[in-house]
């Protein structure tokens, strides 16, 4: 029986992928400081610090197939070391010679925070994949809905006509910021850690810095400038960016999952085989959508624990450095699911541009009022206009006579515009300004990567 919707058979597919649950399971994590105990030996061996043939068969044997996990967990669980136990079972399927030079010159969080980021690496390229992925489903809906007109909508009531393909290339342009914080920060991230008990790397000498370098080099890591073992910022960093980029993807999923309201109706996410109520089997509820806006705030609940992964005492500081078994990878597999699921929903998703333009006609042309403002502001200036849309505006709401019945018989409407005039001031399609033009840039953007 599970304990968590994470390692749940039922519900684990809502919560992550199997891709990103790959890098994280207890195998793996296991696997990854064995990858880093044997790179240590071999660049030991390299530098002359302990024999080769020792190192080979370290590099040869560190593998979780050979290890016996069961005594390896009952020591864990006696000694409250997540390391040792894994070395001294390392130890024991090869030569007690080459046992000797096992996990030499290091310190159990060298090796837990090093396999960290050899987790955080794969964890990066998986996102990334992902976020291209839901990019490319951006600019296709902004490319095929560049002139799909609807209604803008400031605090919750219709604004002036934008396009469908405009919001999407909203949505695009800021996740290409996120993808962009995300490159940018990965050398400073992806760094890993080797300095012995305090960072001081005392127990190797002069060598250690050329060790260090080398290690780094054999794991494909940057090195560390000092390598203490307290320096939380880069897991907090990589955490922060991605809860930076879960409320991308849930302002994308939450505007969606509005617009499929009934009495907007303008998309619908996915149909194929849901089943939106138990109850009510016409329901088509928005779950997918709704489901990348709740794990983007589960995911960005970690966001506290990674600020005070910053916070140690000391040259380490186990308050510090345990709190990342939780929180890095629930933080991950909650971006995997995000990301997966609103790829689904913007690949599945059914625009209805009929229904956009009956929402708008609703309005009966006062989506138009700042076309016409700015259609008079220049014969009879900018505040008179204002005041008399506005006055038009209300007379319209009031009597729920159309807006463009009332402008068109206004006398000083009619004095200062002519029907050629008034006609494209009150024409929904030509109040859409520079919406295609921004689209454009927008794609030619993503186009250049």
């Amino acid at each position: 029986m599970s304990s968590t919707a994470f390692d749940s058979f039922y519900f684990r597919d809502r919560f992550g992928t199997a891709a990103m649950r790959a890098v994280w399971e207890d195998r793996q994590t296991q696997q990854r400081w064995l990858d880093v105990e044997a790179a240590l030996a071999e660049a030991e061996a390299e530098l002359g610090i302990v024999p080769v043939e020792a190192a080979e068969e370290i590099a040869r044997s560190a593998r979780m197939d050979a290890i016996d996990t069961s005594s390896m967990k009952a020591e864990f669980d006696a000694t409250w070391n997540p390391v040792v136990p894994l070395v001294n079972a390392l130890r024991k399927v090869i030569s007690p010679e080459a046992g000797r030079y096992v996990h030499w010159g290091a310190t159990s969080k060298n090796i837990f925070d090093t396999g960290l980021m050899l987790q955080i690496r794969d964890a990066y390229e998986l996102v990334l994949g992902e976020v291209d992925a839901v990019a490319d489903s951006l600019a296709r809906l902004a490319d095929e809905h560049r002139d799909t007109v609807m209604a803008g909508r400031t605090h919750g009531q219709h604004a002036i006509p934008v396009t469908f393909g405009f919001k999407s290339a909203v949505w695009l342009d800021e996740l290409h910021r996120q993808r962009t914080r995300l490159r940018e920060a990965r050398p400073r991230i992806l760094v890993g850690e080797f300095g012995g008990a305090v960072g001081t790397l005392a127990s190797l000498g002069p060598v250690g810095l050329e060790l260090e370098a080398l290690l780094m080099k054999k794991l494909g890591l940057g090195s560390a400038v000092i390598p203490v073992k307290t320096a939380g910022d880069r897991v907090a960093e990589f955490t922060l960016l991605l809860c930076m980029l879960s409320a991308t993807l849930g302002k994308i999923a939450q505007n969606i999952y509005n617009l499929q309201q009934t009495d907007l109706d303008e998309v619908t996410e996915f149909t194929e085989g849901k089943v939106g109520s138990s109850a009510m089997p016409h329901k088509q509820n928005p779950v997918a959508s709704g489901s990348v806006v709740f794990l983007g705030r589960l995911l960005r609940s970690n966001a506290t624990p990674a600020l005070e992964y910053i916070h140690a005492e000391w040259e380490d500081d186990h308050r510090q450095g345990e709190t990342a078994w939780k929180f890095v990878p629930e933080v991950c597999l909650l971006m995997s699911a995000q990301l997966h699921t609103l790829r689904r929903v913007l690949d599945g998703l059914i625009v209805k541009p009929d229904n956009m333009l009956r929402n708008l006609d609703r309005q009966q042309g006062l989506s138009c009022s700042e076309g016409l403002l700015m259609a008079l502001a220049e014969p009879i200036g900018r505040a008179r206009a204002h005041e008399l849309i506005r006055t038009l505006s209300a007379e319209a709401i009031t009597t729920g006579v159309a807006f463009t019945d009332i402008v068109s018989r206004d006398p000083v409407v009619n004095e200062h515009l002519s029907k050629d005039e008034l006609d494209k001031a009150l024409d929904l399609r030509s109040q859409t300004g520079l919406a295609g033009t921004f689209i454009d840039r927008v794609l030619d953007r993503h186009r250049a990567g």
